[in-house]
């Protein structure tokens, strides 16, 4: 697909499919019991008498080797862009921890699928000036909570194993909705 997308950019189609996979991936992880785990484990992080949970940073040489063996390539741009104030990475945090990785999951593919309204709406060749007024920086923002959430599901993931794949699922979302911003946004 991100072949594909680079070749003729993403079109309404493309992102309402992967809103699908997503929504698949929520069923999928309601029926293992994924959010349990994952809402017991961020917890633990978020009541760390540090707050070390207020300040995981990305590691991209991890996020890339562990993308890869999912056959993904991911775009360095990203990495630097997922910065947000304390008071909104702590309110991501919270709603993870209450809505847990199917939260998430949900939620990004209503994204996608408002993005995928939005490239519709527009007719021929989409130009950035005109998706940026309406999409770009509502998706900067949402894209950088998702990927304090993906962090903190990542680094969760050393106390609950099983959420590696979640982890890994919520890492490539962002590098979706990434590919994304850049296409049209940036």
């Amino acid at each position: 697909m991100f072949d594909l997308a680079r070749q003729r950019g993403f079109a309404g189609e493309d992102a309402r499919a992967i809103a699908a996979q997503l929504r698949v991936a929520v069923v999928r992880g309601a029926q293992i019991g994924i959010d349990g785990a994952a809402k017991k484990a961020v917890r633990s992080l978020i009541r760390s008498p540090h707050s070390a949970s207020l300040t995981i940073e990305v590691d991209t040489a991890k996020v890339k080797a562990q993308l890869k063996r999912y056959g993904m390539e991911v775009d360095d741009r990203w990495f630097p862009s997922a910065r947000i104030d304390d008071a909104t990475r702590r309110k991501a945090l919270d709603a993870l921890a209450n809505d847990g990785v199917t939260g998430v999951l949900s939620h990004a593919a209503g994204i996608l699928e408002t993005m995928g309204a939005s490239i519709d709406r527009v007719q021929g060749p989409v130009r950035r000036v005109q998706i940026d007024s309406f999409v770009c920086w509502p998706l900067l923002v949402e894209i950088a909570v998702i990927a304090t959430e993906a962090a903190a599901v990542c680094e969760a993931s050393t106390l609950e194993p099983g959420l590696e794949v979640a982890c890994a699922t919520m890492q490539a979302m962002v590098s979706v909705l990434y590919a994304i911003y850049y296409a049209y946004c940036h």
